[in-house]
Order: C-alpha cells, then structure tokens, then sequence
C-alpha cells in the first residue's frame, strides 16, 4: 500500500517537478541574459567617460604616446588579477592564440586608428562614427555569405547612412562651415571599426573555448603592445617625441577606466551572445556626448542637431544588428 502510494505521488509530481525546472532554467536563462546586458551597458559608460578624459588633455600629447600610456596601465591592473584568478590553469593553447590575435587588433591598432580620429574629428563625433561597426559584419555577411537582409535590417543601414551625414553636417555647421576634418579624415573611426568588427568575432570565439575573461583581457593587453614594439623599431620620430612620464600623469585614470571597461565587455560576450552585447557596447557615443557636454564644454559644442544625429546612428546600428 504504501509502495502504491509512493508510486501514485511521484507520478502527480512529475509534472510539478518538471514545470519547476522549467521554470529555474528560464529564470537563470533570463539572468543570465540581464547580467550580460547590464555588463555591456557599464563597459560603454566606462569607456566612454575614458574618451571624454583622454579629450581633455588630447592636445598636449600625440596618439602614439596616449595609445602606449592606456595600454602599459592597463596591463599593470590586469596581469595581477589574472595571475591571482583560478583561470590560469584553464585556458588552451588555441584559447591563448585567439585571446593574442585579437589583441593585436584590438585594442592594439584599434586603439591607434580611434585615438587619431579623436584628435582630428573630436570626441562626439569620432565615437559615433566608429560605432557602426555593426554595419560592417552584416555588409560582408550578405556579399560573402549570401545572407539576406531583413526590412529592419536595411532600414538600419539607411539609419546609420543618414546619422553619419548629419554627424558630419552638424560638426562642420559647429565650425562655422569649416569641418574640424573632411569626409576623408572619417577613414580613422570607420578603419578602427573595421578592426575591432574582426577583433570581436576573434574574441567570441576565444570565449567559447576558453571562458577566462579576465586572463583573456590580460592576454589581449599584452599581444596589444605588438603594433607598439614595431611602431618604435621602424619609427625615429616616434621615439624622440615619447614622453611617458608627462603623458601618464594625464592619462592613467583613462588607462584604468579602458582596463575597466574591457574587462566588463569580455564578461558581457562571455554571458551573452555577439548578437545582443555588440549594439549595446555601440551606444558608447551617447555616453560619450553626455560626458562631453559636462567636462568638455570649453573643447568641444554638443549641440541638440549633433545628439539627434547620435542617436540616429545609434539605433541604425541596432536595428542591423537586430
């Protein structure tokens, strides 16, 4: 009696059982979700109150010597955490050269195609150029993969198309007509959006491999200094004009904040799909214009046509991306 009894309850209780794992599943699934989209949104606040720091003493140093100064201050916080972290020992020898090889890229030369636009275009407007790098992977996706774009797909096209336009517009009408930069000065953020377009996919790879975000921001650091090491062995100019010691008291915090907001984007990619974190790291711009109208109001005019045109680019590059 009592074996029929334990038979008939656990057979009620099935589907309460499975309606409960159900249930814990979806919800760590939707935190999980939360947690990366929560991650992104903070990495490109971080980096964009780097940008708007970096601006501030922008004219005083050159983009090879701020390049340089971001990145040895990074490595300097990022190498101790990842050799007092458990992934040390978790990584591959495929994980490691993925986590290299897009450090090379990003934030390697990334870094010096971004900070060059940003002495000639200025904060706002080099942020929210080199954001539609999303556009970049969906073009290509349709020529070499024959993928189809969707109606919101293209409308985001035409949105970044015509954000981009008015970005240029509303900085040259700031100017009294005379644009900081012309169209051709616009190859530095859309170069670097390229770039770090490659880079990412290499990283999301990395990830999937080897879930070690810290140790694989550490490594990208590292593999970062490449383009450095060789800029100064072919380079005399670059090594007479290197002046470390006046440019890291100006740009250590930004160093530390870039260090932050890597950290927080290789958590972000390792919670969440490229698909969902890579348009909300591209909404930097709008923490960028933000920051910008506080701390860079004697540099630079953020005027309500250039946030529109922000924001317009902005939501192309999300649509793309959807």
């Amino acid at each position: 009696m009592i074996k029929r009894y334990a038979e008939s309850t656990s057979v009620h209780l099935q589907p309460e059982v499975a309606e409960i794992c159900f249930n814990t599943s979806y919800f760590k699934m939707k935190m999980k979700l939360m947690i990366g989209i929560v991650l992104a949104l903070l990495s490109a606040a971080t980096s964009g109150l780097s940008v708007v720091l970096v601006r501030r003493h922008s004219a005083g140093s050159n983009v090879f010597n701020m390049s340089l100064v971001i990145t040895v201050v990074g490595m300097i916080i990022l190498w101790p955490l990842a050799i007092a972290s458990p992934e040390l020992g978790a990584i591959s020898l495929e994980g490691f050269m993925l986590f290299a090889v897009s450090g090379v890229f990003s934030p390697g030369i990334v870094r010096l195609f971004y900070y060059k636009g940003l002495k000639t275009l200025g904060a706002s407007v080099n942020s929210s150029i080199f954001a539609v790098y999303p556009l970049y992977s969906a073009l290509l996706a349709v020529f070499l993969l024959s993928e189809i774009l969707s109606v919101w797909n293209a409308l985001g096209i035409m949105a970044i198309l015509l954000g981009v336009v008015f970005v240029e517009m509303s900085s040259r009408n700031e100017n009294n007509g005379q644009g900081k930069a012309g169209w051709k000065t616009l190859v530095f953020p859309i170069l670097g959006g390229l770039t770090l377009g490659v880079s990412s996919i290499v990283r999301k790879y990395a990830l999937d491999l080897c879930n070690t975000p810290i140790l694989g921001v550490a490594i990208a650091y590292a593999f970062s200094l490449l383009p450095y090491v060789f800029i100064l062995a072919v380079s005399v100019p670059t090594r007479k004009d290197l002046a470390l010691k006046q440019d890291f008291r100006w740009f250590w915090i930004a160093g530390v904040g870039q260090a932050v907001s890597w950290t927080l984007a290789f958590y972000a990619l390792s919670f969440e799909l490229v698909a969902v974190t890579t348009p909300l790291f591209s909404v930097e711009p709008l923490f960028v214009a933000l920051f910008a109208f506080f701390y860079l109001r004697e540099l630079e005019q953020v005027s309500p046509k250039l946030v529109a045109s922000i924001v317009l680019t902005v939501f192309g590059v999300v649509l793309v991306a959807l």
